[in-house]
């Protein structure tokens, strides 16, 4: 992928995005504190904007509210990331970004996918929950109820992304330099790996 290149005195910024599951905010986590940069993480925005608005969280907000409506709201974090990109030293955890950069020219010092398949993201999703005391049907009933979310947020963010940018979201190597499927590593290998492909792509030049 052909990239535009960061200002050096802007320093690093990454961007991190994924869906549910795919350990994203992890991950953002451990490289935000690797490279001493900002983590701005674009779900804490959603649920700022949300609350503003009276809801009490987005799940009230959009069972409440028409597709437009959510549309604002995209629009309305996805500006404030733009504007934060300026700054110097930051990562973004967001599912949008590497998209909006690219149809925006918006120069990152590297773009990461992560991935997983349907069936470990929901196994991820049910292992912070409290499953003391739920016999075997109750958590299958559980994990059903993941998949079955996480297949339905994945439609409805590939909606919503084409609509307003024209990303397809089911095609992250158009947009991102990074794109690894952690479905049979752990957090520490996972992390070890992008390490690895930082310095085998010289993303880090300043």
């Amino acid at each position: 992928m052909e990239r535009k290149e960061r200002e050096s005195s802007k320093g690093y910024l990454f961007v991190v995005g994924g869906p549910g599951g795919s350990g994203g905010s992890v991950i953002s986590r451990m490289l935000a504190k690797e490279f001493n940069l900002r983590l701005i993480y674009a779900g804490r925005l959603f649920r700022d904007a949300v609350k503003k608005r009276g809801y009490e969280d987005f799940e009230d907000f959009y069972t409440s509210s028409n597709k437009e409506s959510l549309l604002d709201l995209d629009r309305e974090v996805d500006r404030r990331l733009i504007e934060e990109s300026e700054g110097k030293d930051l990562l973004f955890d967001s599912k949008a970004f590497a998209g909006i950069s690219h149809i925006k020219d918006i120069p990152c010092t590297v773009k990461i996918w992560l991935t997983a398949s349907l069936h470990v993201r929901a196994l991820r999703h049910l292992g912070k929950q409290d499953l003391e005391g739920k016999g075997f049907l109750e958590r299958f009933g559980m994990y059903m109820r993941e998949r079955k979310n996480l297949r339905k947020r994945w439609k409805l963010d590939k909606e919503r992304y084409f609509k307003l940018y024209g990303v397809d979201y089911s095609k992250p190597e158009l947009y991102n330099d990074i794109v690894i499927d952690s479905s049979n590593m752990n957090e520490e290998e996972t992390f070890n790996l992008i390490l690895k492909r930082l310095e085998n792509g010289q993303y880090l030049k300043k």
